[in-house]
């Protein structure tokens, strides 16, 4: 073989078949070799791995940096800049990015504006969801077309891109069904939130722990049992977005027992975290859904290592410190959501050192799974030739304290995770064949950063 742009050596190649002690030979961005030290290539440029493994580049499904920000905005938000380089310092090489931007994705057009405005800011990959709505129905097949990831609906109130009632559901689930496009649900009921919220409110309630009141277990199950009824009616691909309870994992083990088109995705802080955290962190622990019990946890974690749930990300969601700590007065004023995804991989890292899951558990729920409910395995997702040279290299006896004055994230003061131990980090990442973040600092340039979108999907079946 020719001189190739890029060498790994001396690491330990996690693939689908097991793990290989040798090296990675990329070229043009992609991977052109797997094999042994004594078949490497020569090449322009050689990292010694120095024994640590090289997994498949790490995704995160489920980012919000919400640009275009509106104008005017505060500098402080996070943008596509900040939020990329984050997702590299943890390792992460490709990011699916909410709708939330201004204006939010609801046609091509706007999509297009979108890939424009942020595709030289992006230290990663990123691929971009289209908000499906009651509103937009007409624009999911040129959503489609154009290329975004998959689709996102809100059962609850307040997005453009919402179906809080079951007909509105219906109508969405069938229009995605006909781009063959998953479609994320946030699965509450809006009308029973708002209920609750308001029942709550009238009885003076404002402290932190009233948030989780206000969104029990059954609301978030009630959910989802109508999003898996309405979305097999309609021969939809239902893919519940941040799922925290026992409830939502008992049926979406049902319905995949019984061969629906679901898949399901939890996060770091479901894992990890309970609504005790409310009493310690307040609102910087404010998200939706919300913080659960330990027994939600035990049963979260048991449905990852049965394969019922698909996916690990981290719904990073960053807001100002102003945004966050009027809700230590008014709860309900505090915006929603937490920054992850600079954290998420450190600390699943350390629970495979745990033996809570293994790390073939971990690649299949951070990236060789995530690649195949968005449609773009083997482009991403494994370590094979031909593949998107997309790597995290990652060292499982590193130690480290979690520091928010060490992070990328602009949000970096409301990580509930500050002072964490954590053992397991991410040391090297590597998109399109080129190294951004080499042990925490980045060594890439913005625009490395490529728009990904499906294998398959509507182009495909039309």
């Amino acid at each position: 073989m020719q001189t190739v742009d890029l060498v790994l050596k001396n690491g330990v190649v996690v693939t689908p078949s097991g793990r290989l002690e040798g090296g990675v030979a990329i070229d043009e961005g992609k991977i052109v070799l797997v094999g042994k030290e004594a078949h490497l290539p020569s090449a322009d440029s050689i990292i010694d791995v120095k024994g640590r493994l090289i997994l498949p580049g790490m995704i995160d499904a489920h980012v919000h940096f919400r640009d275009p920000a509106k104008e005017g905005g505060d500098p402080q938000m996070e943008d596509f800049a900040s939020g990329t380089a984050a997702a590299a310092a943890g390792g992460i090489t490709t990011v699916f990015d909410m709708p939330g931007s201004a204006p939010p994705v609801l046609s091509a057009s706007v999509l297009e504006d979108k890939v424009r405005a942020i595709q030289n800011k992006a230290y990663v990959n990123f691929g971009l969801y289209g908000g499906a709505g009651i509103q937009n129905l007409e624009h999911f097949k040129e959503l489609a077309s154009a290329g975004v990831i998959a689709f996102k609906t809100f059962m609850i109130t307040g997005s453009s891109y919402c179906a809080t009632d079951d007909l509105s559901l219906l109508r969405v689930f069938e229009g995605v069904a006909a781009t063959d496009l998953p479609c994320s649900v946030h699965a509450e009921t809006g009308s029973v939130v708002d209920y609750l919220i308001g029942r709550l409110s009238a009885e003076g309630r404002r402290d932190p722990s009233a948030h989780p009141e206000s969104r029990p277990n059954w609301v978030e199950a009630e959910a989802i049992s109508k999003a898996l009824i309405l979305s097999d009616a309609a021969r939809a691909r239902v893919h519940i977005a941040h799922m925290s309870t026992r409830e939502g994992a008992h049926l979406v083990g049902l319905a995949k027992a019984a061969g629906k088109r679901v898949t399901v995705e939890t996060c770091p802080q479901y894992l990890l975290l309970t609504a005790e955290e409310m009493k310690r962190k307040g609102p910087y622990a404010k998200i939706n859904p919300p913080l659960r019990s330990a027994s939600d946890v035990r049963a979260l974690w048991e449905a990852l290592r049965k394969g019922i749930v698909d996916v690990v990300a981290s719904d990073h969601a960053p807001h100002t410190q102003g945004d966050k700590d009027v809700g230590f007065t008014d709860i309900w004023k505090a915006g929603p959501g937490m920054p992850g995804v600079e954290t998420m991989l450190p600390l699943m890292l350390t629970k495979v050192n745990e033996g809570a899951i293994s790390l073939e558990d971990l690649v299949r729920v951070m990236s060789e799974s995530v690649s195949k409910v968005f449609d773009l395995y083997p482009r991403k997702g494994t370590v094979q030739v031909g593949s998107d040279a997309d790597l995290t290299i990652v060292d499982m006896k590193k130690e480290k304290t979690i520091k928010i004055g060490d992070l990328h994230t602009r949000a970096r003061n409301l990580v509930v995770y500050d002072g964490w131990k954590v053992k397991g980090a991410p040391i090297g990442t590597i998109v399109c064949g080129q190294l951004v973040m080499w042990e925490g600092e980045k060594v890439g340039k913005q625009g490395v950063g490529r728009f990904v979108t499906p294998i398959r999907g509507w182009m495909s079946a039309a």
